[in-house]
């Protein structure tokens, strides 16, 4: 029996489902994005005498792991894809109008026509460290508005406010960053692969943990390239004929808060005496100015970080 690929564009409240069967008119429906809703969806394609349905919806934060989570144990094969290809998709077609019901169609056709890695849930514990690992990085800008903002305040009554709300943000601050290496150090796999991280030059502890609270199921990637790739630490080549030849740049379509997170190890790889050394003193002696040897090194320690975490061996000096 046929594989349908069904489309689903979601939302807080509801989410859009779409599919076509060969030669057919696109079937549609829109139900509560809540549990009740996620049985009304089962018992629709149960209806529609769809048995083996793959579904395919874009990353979008918390509102979709949830039916992600149910569908995945309801022996749904399950595709997250990143919203980017979807709206490059939706141009290449010329599409300009924008509901969620001619989404959830435009990512049916989108899975009709590429193959896309299936979905795995996150154990609880590292569900937790993402989620933990994200409010810290809250904080943090929290934090930085909030001291700019009492440097430049000149009423005493807002000064004082401000004082007493940066003290409570830094508690906060202070309390997660104890919880989440409690949690690191409670789970057998989150410690043996921070462990590993570690073993690289400049990636420290928080780091480590802040790394694993973003990468995704490496399970899913055939190569170091394509995890690059999800960070955008990808180039984008710029080239048309003989007119067209401008210096590429990274694609930047991908994760920010993995690439944020890189940049400061990066920066001291190219300070200290490491195994690096020689890959950036190749890189100066092409012309290569400091912000592109910078992008390469935070690309090359995304292939590392493939490589350790794929093969469970520590990173070893050459």
């Amino acid at each position: 029996m046929k594989t349908i690929n069904i489309g689903i564009d979601i939302s807080k409240s509801k989410f859009d489902a779409a599919y076509q069967k060969e030669d057919q008119k696109w079937q549609r429906g829109t139900f509560d994005n809540t549990g009740e809703g996620f049985e009304a969806f089962l018992k629709w394609l149960g209806k529609k005498d769809i048995e083996i349905c793959h579904v395919v919806m874009e990353a979008t934060g918390r509102y979709g792991e949830d039916l992600a989570n149910f569908l995945y144990v309801s022996d749904c094969k399950v595709s997250i894809v990143n919203p980017a290809q979807i709206k490059y998709y939706g141009r290449s077609l010329l599409r300009r109008t924008k509901t969620d019901k001619v989404d959830s169609q435009l990512i049916a056709e989108f899975a009709q026509r590429h193959e896309l890695p299936f979905w795995r849930p996150l154990s609880p514990n590292l569900q937790s460290l993402k989620d933990q690992v994200r409010c810290l990085e809250a904080f943090k800008r929290d934090e930085a508005q909030t001291s700019n903002r009492l440097k430049s305040a000149k009423d005493n009554v807002v000064k004082k406010m401000l004082e007493e709300r940066l003290r409570h943000i830094q508690e906060q601050r202070e309390e997660l960053a104890l919880a989440i290496r409690t949690l690191a150090h409670a789970d057998s796999v989150i410690a043996a692969q921070t462990h590993l991280l570690m073993s690289i030059p400049g990636i420290g502890e928080t780091t480590a943990l802040s790394l694993l609270g973003e990468l995704p199921d490496l399970s899913t990637f055939k190569c170091a390239k394509q995890l690059a790739a999800f960070a955008g630490l990808n180039p984008s080549i710029v080239t048309s004929g003989t007119s067209v030849n401008r210096k590429g740049k990274i694609s930047k379509t991908g994760n920010k808060i993995l690439r944020k997170t890189l940049f400061f190890p990066a920066m001291a790889l190219m300070r200290i005496d490491s195994s690096l050394k020689h890959f950036v003193e190749r890189l100066r002696k092409k012309g290569k100015r400091g912000k592109v040897i910078l992008t390469a090194v935070m690309r090359k320690l995304m292939h590392i970080i493939f490589g350790i975490l794929k093969t469970q061996k520590a990173f070893q000096e050459q």
